[in-house]
């Protein structure tokens, strides 16, 4: 496995996380889309870094007691090696410090192995959005609770 390191995501990141995007997702957020909340007060965001690139990120909002996960992807060759839980792990501590106390995302309800990785590190699923991602893409919203990790 090549090392992989964690850091704050930067503003000049945003290109390269558009680009990550495209390869990850049928329907990406394109660059304006993700500096447009990068320039959000209440966004703050991790990236994975392998050698000098970019292979994995999370980005949120934190307002009041609730964080959203807005942006989360590995890229392929390093999935299923943590990287996702770490950067998870890593925005919850910052959300902690920011005062909130839960945080909500969704899921496309066929994304079987990011609900696994949600699940194992705490989310619930509670509810169910029909058409989310568009026709007959359904997503689950899913809630952690991060009072329970104290």
């Amino acid at each position: 496995m090549r090392e992989v390191t964690y850091r704050e995501w930067e503003k000049a990141d945003c290109v390269f996380v558009a680009e990550l995007e495209k390869q990850c997702f049928d329907d990406p957020w394109n660059l304006g889309m993700i500096e447009s909340s990068f320039s959000d007060n209440c966004f703050f965001g991790y990236v994975a870094v392998s050698g000098e690139e970019i292979i994995g990120y999370v980005g949120m909002s934190c307002v009041f007691e609730t964080a959203d996960v807005l942006l989360i992807a590995v890229r392929e060759d390093f999935r299923k090696s943590g990287i996702a839980t770490e950067l998870l792990k890593i925005a919850f501590e910052k959300t902690k410090a920011l005062g909130g106390e839960r945080v909500m995302l969704e899921v496309d309800t066929k994304n079987v192995a990011a609900c696994r990785c949600y699940e194992k590190i705490g989310f619930h699923r509670i509810a169910e959005r029909k058409n989310y991602y568009g026709e007959s893409k359904d997503a689950y919203i899913m809630e952690k609770v991060l009072l329970n990790d104290l």
